[in-house]
């Protein structure tokens, strides 16, 4: 015969479907909790960064030997919203003015064309034409404004407004990256894809099947 365990009514209550409270930063998580599941992206994301010390290219080679990618902007602005709300610890790391110097990779490669600039992603596989409504100025942009309404493809639009967080805008030739230390943080798209730096990573992500 199975032993008979007593719980309290509390303990019932907790376990009562029709009270009962999902923590959802908690069951978003995976296995120890290394991934956090972003649910408008359908997408797994690492709270730690790895692939440091590569650059742009060597990460993209690195990412797909393991069947993982990086985030495009429009992902890491679903991932940086989600992460504010249910796990603000991650979102702190990849945003707050302090030491020591912390830095990610993004999807996102900037070619010129006859018809204006160009935004390739999938490791430069998939193209479309800049939004109009691309912030095209380096400016002192506000996080929240950016956050709250991107442009589709996640980038600044030329409302946004002004903050805290340093926007380079997107040039021939770049790709996107996010970094922050001691002095400000900062989202721009005028990194030199062959530059790497020891602190440089990639968050190594997954699309859920």
């Amino acid at each position: 015969m199975a032993p008979i365990i007593e719980v309290s009514n509390e303990t019932l209550r907790t376990l009562n479907p029709k009270v009962y409270t999902l923590r959802t930063g908690l069951a978003n998580s995976k296995g120890d909790g290394s991934l956090i599941h972003v649910p408008s992206i359908n997408t797994d994301v690492p709270r730690e960064r790895t692939h440091q010390g590569k650059n742009w290219y060597q990460a993209h080679k690195s990412l797909a030997a393991e069947g993982s990618r990086m985030l495009t902007p429009k992902e890491y602005v679903e991932f940086l919203k989600y992460s504010k709300e249910n796990v603000p610890e991650v979102y702190e790391d990849a945003t707050a003015v302090r030491n020591p110097w912390r830095a990610e990779w993004l999807d996102a490669f900037f070619e010129k064309g006859e018809d204006g600039i160009y935004i390739l992603t999938r490791n430069k596989t998939e193209a479309e034409k800049l939004s109009e409504d691309t912030l095209m100025e380096d400016k002192r942009i506000s996080r929240a404004s950016w956050l709250e309404n991107p442009t589709e493809q996640g980038l600044p639009r030329t409302d946004v407004k002004e903050g805290s967080l340093s926007y380079w805008y997107p040039r021939d030739g770049a790709v996107a990256w996010s970094f922050a230390n001691s002095v400000r943080s900062y989202f721009n798209c005028d990194r030199d894809p062959s530059n790497r730096n020891s602190d440089l990573g990639v968050r190594a992500s997954k699309k859920r099947e």
